[in-house]
């Protein structure tokens, strides 16, 4: 017969994953969660959001809070220990909600990146319905200190660890090239927030290799791209990964010194076996060892930026080991198992096993 206290010592966490991406073929990071340990939810859209443009307009605002009153619903008949979103906009309509509702369920803010500073009235009405988040998760270390100071909260509640993702393998894109017209040796800049496409028009133009950007509008307004830039814009997520994983070389410039940019790029290019040339900057900085998992060029370095790619182009010893080395840090770090075991590590730190 099992004691209360056995029982106790053997409940499982229940988790509910909030967020508009869950699926039954997608249950994020509740597919890595220990089964013995934990029992887990889903509370997700029945509809896609299309989250690339560079601001959250009205529908996606009405998407969001649509999700977090499904969410709210949900609580109302089932019992959880933890919540858990995804990207801001879905932590801040939850909180609202919350607010309102007196909802008071512990809350992990997962995947929290601002993407820029909020300032006046957003910024008090952000810091209020932040203050009932118990853990963010940020991708950089000095997002713990920024957005502490922004939302005016215990800077003990913001925790670092490495953005993950979905795994990818390169040779799953080996047509990717003939489809899409592509030539045998190119170099690749994808992404559209806060990329600092200017630099990188600077430091490529006369390369007798192609270039292929991939972004939105809005990241080129007012530039022109020289002769060998190739844009492409609205493709499907297949062939954006089947461009990063043929490339010789992912270039990320970024001009943003508030907050994190470029860090989806940049765990995709590792995972793809695609060396890198970064900006050092906030959102990179710690990801890459320099010399060892990419290369790094100050913000706004034209000279220094072309440099790192030619050696990069013309070093295929210094190529092959800085996409080894980074291929070895994407599989410990960078994939969604790795984010499980952190969460992992936070509900015991929570001592939600206890609660």
């Amino acid at each position: 017969m099992t004691t209360g206290k056995d029982a106790e010592a053997t409940r499982k966490i229940r988790v509910l994953f909030i967020a508009w991406f869950v699926r039954p073929d997608r249950l994020w990071l509740g597919e890595f969660m220990d089964p013995e340990r934990y029992e887990c939810g889903y509370v997700g859209l029945p509809y896609p959001l299309d989250m690339t443009s560079k601001r959250t307009n009205l529908k996606k605002w009405r998407a969001f809070f649509h999700l977090a009153v499904k969410a709210r619903a949900h609580l109302l008949t089932h019992r959880y220990d933890v919540v858990v979103t995804s990207y801001p906009q879905v932590a801040f309509a939850f909180r609202m909600v919350a607010l309102l509702t007196g909802q008071q369920t512990p809350h992990i803010a997962w995947l929290f990146n601002m993407g820029h500073s909020y300032q006046g009235s957003m910024r008090r009405l952000a810091s209020i319905a932040f203050k009932g988040v118990n853990r963010f998760i940020v991708y950089t270390r000095k997002e713990c200190v920024s957005y502490a100071k922004t939302l005016e909260l215990p800077a003990d509640r913001f925790y670092f660890t490495y953005l993950t993702g979905d795994v990818f393998h390169k040779e799953a894109y080996a047509g990717t090239r003939a489809a899409l017209d592509l030539p045998a040796r190119y170099i690749a800049a994808l992404g559209s927030s806060s990329r600092d496409y200017g630099t990188l028009f600077r430091a490529v133009e006369g390369l007798d290799t192609q270039v292929v950007v991939v972004t939105h509008a809005y990241a080129l307004q007012g530039l022109t791209p020289p002769p060998n830039v190739r844009i492409m814009q609205s493709i499907s997520q297949a062939d954006y990964l089947g461009i990063l994983a043929n490339a010789e070389v992912c270039i990320i410039p970024v001009n943003n010194v508030e907050t994190a940019s470029g860090q989806l790029t940049l765990v995709q290019a590792m995972q793809l076996e695609t060396p890198i040339v970064a900006t050092r900057c906030i959102g990179t900085e710690d990801y890459i060892e320099d010399g060892k998992t990419g290369i790094f060029v100050e913000m706004g370095d034209d000279a220094a930026m072309r440099t790192a790619i030619s050696s990069l182009l013309e070093n295929d010893t210094l190529r092959n080991e800085i996409t080894r080395n980074a291929q070895d840090f994407a599989k410990k770090n960078l994939v969604e198992a790795a984010g499980a075991r952190v969460l992992d590590s936070l509900c015991i730190a929570m001592n939600l096993d206890k609660s």
